[in-house]
């Protein structure tokens, strides 16, 4: 049996056993199944990593702390686990997350990120998407002309003509369905990492390594060609903050 069937074979008998609750980010579950029906043009690294990260990733949710002065990591209930865990708010508790104010706006919308938490091997990115009031975005769907079979999370599940399985409805989307969001090195070349997002209004980015260090410095990369409803082009790329990453992964242990 070859090294891939029984890596795979593990994987797949580990996500079978595990117990997924229902707020498990939607967005890890579509881009499980988007790399898994397309492996064949997947890097195989890449490919292993989203299949880990399935059984793994639960993201936070809630309203941004930092409104009212707090760090948003810091703030959050008790019971976050995995990527933004007890760890991540004891550190972020310690001030070793840092308050940014980025925005791509367009159509009167803007993505606008507030805070990035980095350790050697993780980043995380609280994002709010606004209106012009400052306030989130509606959550709600165009799904004209989809035949929309049910809902996951509040996303529009829908059925592709001659394509097995169902689809769902990103709310944050990009061109031919790739991820929204991706980091690159000094050099413009993506990094390898797993990649988690809520897909709402407002929520996390989650980028983490295999065991790897990241590089320094990381671009944080943004291409969005639909929000909800809305049609447009939010697309930039700022340098991530990693000046506490060291002292992050020290406090996190």
């Amino acid at each position: 049996m070859s090294i891939e069937k029984i890596i795979k074979q593990s994987l797949t008998k580990q996500i079978d056993e595990t117990t997924i609750p229902d707020e498990l980010d939607q967005r890890v579950r579509q881009s499980f199944h988007r790399y898994h029906k397309k492996k064949e043009t997947v890097p195989m690294k890449k490919k292993l990593l989203m299949m880990g990260l399935v059984a793994a990733i639960i993201l936070p949710t809630g309203v941004y702390a930092a409104l009212n002065g707090t760090s948003y990591f810091a703030d959050n209930p008790k019971n976050l686990n995995s990527l933004v865990g007890e760890e991540v708010k004891r550190a972020a508790e310690k001030g070793l997350s840092i308050p940014i104010d980025q925005k791509i706006t367009d159509q009167g919308i803007t993505i606008h990120f507030t805070e990035v938490y980095a350790e050697d091997g993780k980043v995380l990115l609280h994002y709010r998407i606004e209106q012009q009031n400052g306030e989130l975005v509606p959550f709600e769907f165009d799904t004209t002309g989809l035949n929309v079979v049910g809902e996951a999370n509040g996303n529009p599940v829908y059925q592709e003509k001659g394509v097995e399985g169902t689809s769902v409805l990103n709310f944050i989307g990009t061109k031919e369905d790739n991820m929204p969001f991706y980091l690159t090195d000094e050099t413009g070349k993506e990094v390898e990492v797993g990649i988690a997002d809520h897909d709402k209004p407002e929520g996390v980015l989650a980028f983490v390594t295999n065991g790897f260090k990241l590089p320094q410095p990381l671009t944080l990369n943004i291409d969005v060609n639909r929000i909800g409803k809305t049609k447009g082009n939010w697309k930039g790329q700022f340098i991530v903050d990693q000046s506490k990453a060291k002292e992050a992964t020290e406090a996190a242990k």
